[in-house]
């Protein structure tokens, strides 16, 4: 019967006609008929197959084609053909039974098939979706003898985005050596297919180190990853493509994570190993000048020690001297660097003309209160003795409860430090284990008996913070504790616990943000732990009196907060042994679902209207000077980046639950995030652009709402003052005023540094950053004046004030940002602008 095509599809329709896999064969030069005995014999196959499967019966049967067959190759490849579910020969299947006991029997009988029947058989291979299957077939038909017709047809699937497949056959056919890796691997890593990856490079083991010299060549920060990912993309014609994996972040790690996994030197990797130190060197100098969370000694000896191993002193003084440039001097002379590769600022100085201060850490913290170590320091216990471990495991087994943490030195490098120091801490004692010298295959013994006494003995409950990533590094590190488990029953991590007690509506005495240990212990008892140690060499011997204090502090303080939230779930009528027990068996608890803000969108008209400091938007660089009206409105708004990719626009809308605003119509690549949530408002006069988002989002303003939030930085930490604040402010302001002046100084675009901060110390919360370009203002281009004694506010922002003069006899009231010194007052130019334009919508 003929068929009309054309009432099938319509004119502007193509329609591809597949032919069917014996017609293939037929092209190819095969005879794909069977004679009337063949038949028979294949239909009772099929017949004692769905009875018995494999066995000596169906064995039998199919080794009499062997007697009256004269080509079994030819014949075997075509009832396998004719199979049922063909497209999918898993092993229990009977065409690969078919083309197994084939195999079996030219091996047994040294008979090898023509060549008219290689290529036919890899085409048939290749047609179906079994991996097993093809390197059976490839392997029985000996289709590694035809490498050169295969070779085109696997590049040909490399330039169509069939790299999949391509890699499977490179694996079966043994071609490793003949298609360079990146070009078929790096497709897969655009797509992030990790698992197709590291099946080939397991099966081809000596394509490792050139693909982890490539990727390694792309992680140099004088390379665009996206340009050159883009271009590959666009001339290769590769689909599906992740593009939140094409950062330094995400390939570093992947490169971290194939070093790791086949046991290559992570050093081999010269740019990895140089951003993670760059990386490292720029958090220590955050956590001195920013945090103030580093002292002189533990500066000074992280330092030396790290410099003097990488070998990134250039880079270090780089970034110091926009921080410090007499402490850039100092380390520019230590590490004796030829004087032309030092920065500007360097150069014309000296030692001599700079004097060199000490720092007064003391002094410094002494106004600060923390939390203090309720022990005597008699109770501070040093293991560093196999008999003192094995003392001090006969105390522990008596114990209910303990709480353990570690230390390592911060890693500067790729290469992650070893843990250098393990505390356990009872209500009584603080034991700390030097494990650089406990840690020897001599002892190993008596870290079995640790083991399986304490960490795996489910009668006692052991406390951590972040307590599985302590003792992944503790397994990873000590000889003996290999086996660990580090999760489960009897391992309680305080982190997972305070989350779900607040969940369930525990009221702590304070309110403090952050997750970390210290923002924790402020919360239970008002003060936070010192710091000073956090980023300390844990390898140095002796430790320091501040060290030794320092771990046990954040191991003992460990046992005084569950007390403490345990005393406050009783109080508060909260099942608290409950909780603890379904963290410890991994069980969720049942909490109310929290609503998006962006959620809401889609409700009923009963929950309009909504008040604009319930709204957070994500705006287009395009349409940056749309930024400050809403903002003047209070509602949350950031800019994205002039790069940032649609797709990781989304992502960070959906992260941070903003709705977002587009110059020309976009489509949410994901289903998680709606359509809705995406408004379109073309690029017309700022008036109808903010209509359109009030009206569309349905935003009321008022009155009270105006200037809730700064224009520039869009933080709520405004500052009212009265006219006698204002002009003693402009007073003060003017007489320190000189004419000298100098541009502001913009942060270098160093946010993929970030990236390397990953695990850099033994208590840090490895936290993500995002950095995303504010539109830049009149005020942050131009020259500002430079004050000896600058005019700052409580957070310590340089205040920044444009008509000094007439603010000062105005006479009138202000608003000034607290965090980045922006002063506000009626005749503001961009005040003017933005009222005249808002108050109308009103």
């Amino acid at each position: 019967m003929e068929v009309d095509l054309n009432q099938l599809v319509h004119k502007d329709q193509t329609i591809k006609i597949v032919p069917s896999v014996e017609e293939s064969l037929k092209k190819l030069g095969v005879d794909t008929d069977l004679d009337e005995r063949i038949q028979i014999w294949f239909s009772h196959l099929r017949l004692q197959w769905k009875t018995w499967k494999k066995s000596p019966a169906t064995d039998s049967h199919f080794n009499s084609l062997f007697h009256f067959a004269t080509d079994p190759y030819r014949v075997a490849l075509l009832c396998s053909v004719k199979c049922e579910e063909f497209k999918d020969s898993k092993p229990k299947s009977l065409q690969y039974y078919i083309i197994e006991s084939l195999c079996e029997w030219s091996q047994s009988n040294g008979r090898k098939p023509t060549d008219s029947l290689k290529l036919p058989a890899f085409q048939i291979a290749i047609s179906q979706r079994n991996q097993h299957f093809l390197k059976l077939v490839i392997r029985t038909y000996h289709v590694q003898t035809i490498k050169e017709t295969i070779l085109p047809m696997v590049k040909e699937m490399i330039r169509s985005d069939n790299c999949k497949q391509a890699s499977q056959i490179v694996i079966a056919m043994e071609l490793c050596d003949d298609i360079p890796v990146e070009e078929l691997l790096f497709p897969l890593i655009l797509q992030d297919k990790t698992n197709i990856i590291d099946e080939y490079l397991s099966e081809c083991p000596n394509q490792v180190r050139p693909l982890l010299l490539f990727l390694d060549r792309l992680l140099d920060k004088n390379f665009s990853i996206k340009d050159y990912a883009q271009q590959y993309i666009e001339e290769n014609k590769v689909c599906h493509v992740k593009y939140e994996k094409i950062h330094h972040k995400p390939l570093g790690k992947l490169v971290a994570r194939l070093c790791n996994k086949f046991n290559i030197p992570i050093e081999t990797c010269k740019n990895l190993s140089k951003n993670r130190t760059t990386g490292g060197l720029r958090y220590l100098i955050h956590q001195k000048y920013v945090e103030h969370n580093v002292s002189s000694s533990v500066w000074d000896d992280l330092v030396k020690d790290s410099l003097r191993q990488s070998g990134c002193a250039q880079e270090f003084i780089d970034i110091l001297v926009d921080y410090d440039t007499n402490e850039a001097l100092k380390w520019a002379s230590y590490f004796q660097l030829p004087e032309d590769t030092l920065p500007l600022a360097l150069k014309n100085m000296s030692l001599q003309e700079v004097p060199i201060e000490e720092e007064k850490w003391d002094e410094q913290n002494a106004t600060q209160n923390f939390y203090k170590l309720p022990l005597s320091e008699n109770n501070i216990i040093i293991i560093d003795t196999a008999e003192k471990l094995y003392d001090v495991v006969t105390t522990l087994v008596n114990c209910s409860i303990v709480s353990i943490d570690c230390e390592w030195k911060p890693s500067f490098g790729a290469v992650q430090s070893q843990v250098a120091l393990i505390q356990i801490a009872t209500f009584d004692f603080i034991y700390l284990i030097d494990t650089l010298i406990l840690n020897s295959k001599q002892y190993s013994s008596f870290w079995y008996r640790f083991n399986k006494s304490v960490l795996d003995n489910a009668e006692i409950i052991k406390l951590g913070f972040g307590l599985e990533q302590d003792l992944k590094e503790i397994k990873a590190s000590v000889i003996g504790l290999s086996n660990i488990k580090v999760k489960g029953e009897g391992l309680l991590d305080l982190s997972l616990l305070w989350k779900s007690v607040i969940n369930l509506g525990l009221s702590l005495p304070s309110d403090n943000e952050g997750n970390s240990l210290s923002s924790l212990v402020q919360a239970c008892f008002g003060v936070p732990l010192e710091k000073a140690e956090q980023c300390s060499n844990w390898e140095l011997r002796p430790l320091r009196k501040t060290q030794i204090n320092y771990a046990a502090l954040d191991a003992y303080v460990l046992l005084e907060i569950y007390n403490h939230l345990q005393k406050l779930c009783v109080e508060q009528q909260i099942n608290f042994e409950e909780i603890c027990n379904y963290i410890m068996l991994e069980k969720k608890m049942k909490t109310a679902k929290k609503t998006k803000v962006a959620d809401n969108i889609n409700t009923s008209a009963q929950n309009f209207p909504r008040l604009s400091k319930n709204v957070k938007i994500l705006v287009e660089y395009e349409l940056s000077d749309l930024v400050a009206y809403l903002r003047y409105c209070d509602i949350d708004t950031i800019v994205t980046s002039p790069a940032m990719l649609w797709h990781d626009t989304v992502n960070l809308a959906l992260s941070e639950n903003r709705l977002i605003i587009t110059s020309k119509l976009k489509f949410s690549p994901t289903s998680k995030f709606s359509q809705n949530f995406i408004l379109d408002i073309c690029k017309s006069s700022i008036k109808d652009q903010l209509q359109k988002v009030l009206f569309n989002f349905n935003i009321t303003v008022t009155r009270n709402d105006l200037l809730n939030r700064c224009l520039l930085c869009n933080g709520r930490d405004l500052k009212k003052m009265n006219p006698n604040e204002v002009k003693d402010l402009c007073s003060k302001y003017e007489a320190v005023c000189n004419s000298k002046t100098v541009s502001k100084r913009h942060t270098s675009d160093n946010e993929d540094d970030d990236a390397y901060y990953d695990n850099f110390l033994s208590d840090s919360d490895g936290d993500d950053f995002l950095y995303l370009s504010q539109p830049e203002t009149t005020a942050q281009s131009s020259k500002i004046k430079v004050l000896t004694e600058p005019c700052v506010t409580s957070k310590g922002a340089t205040i920044e004030i444009g008509n000094v003069h007439g603010l000062s006899v105005s006479r009138k009231p202000a608003t000034l940002c607290e965090i980045c010194g922006k002063l506000y007052w009626d005749e503001d130019p961009l005040l003017i602008s933005v009222w005249e334009l808002i108050s109308p919508l009103i």
